[in-house]
């Protein structure tokens, strides 16, 4: 039989949703509009903005330790961004997960970005946006791929 003998297929899922738990817990800039939140609540329609000097970024923070391979944004005026990632209970020093990566201008005006790396294990991610192509940038989504890690 295909496949007989080998390891079940472990199915990746985004962690970085409000629904499974994960949350924006801090940005530097603010719009009660257009709050970080919404890059977590799975709509297409909600977004953050910036407030218009680069660098900016913002903090995810996931219940429990996750093991991601992958992220994928949806963004708008993003020039250059980097993210990374912190293992520990508590978010005081980061590490560089990739980046910085110069986003295309997109003539549709929505960019869709997917960076694949080794699997890491974090309870943090920072999102930097380094460099705009306009004086605001919008994250519309982010998403992590991945899996919450047992006995953490």
């Amino acid at each position: 039989n295909i496949g007989e003998g080998l390891p079940p297929a472990i199915v990746m899922s985004n962690v970085a949703a409000a629904a499974v738990g994960a949350k924006a817990i801090a940005a530097t800039s603010s719009d009660p509009r257009f709050p970080v939140s919404n890059v977590l609540d799975g709509e297409a329609k909600t977004c953050w903005i910036t407030t218009g000097l680069f660098p900016q970024e913002f903090l995810i923070a996931f219940p429990d330790t996750v093991s991601i391979a992958r992220i994928r944004t949806q963004t708008r005026n993003v020039k250059s961004m980097a993210v990374e990632y912190c293992d520990q209970r508590q978010p005081t020093s980061f590490n560089k997960l990739y980046g910085p990566v110069e986003v295309e201008d997109a003539s549709t005006g929505l960019q869709i970005e997917s960076q694949q790396f080794r699997e890491t294990k974090c309870r943090y991610l920072k999102i930097k946006i380094l460099s705009g192509y306009s004086d605001f940038a919008v994250v519309y989504t982010i998403e992590a791929e991945g899996n919450y890690v047992c006995g953490t």
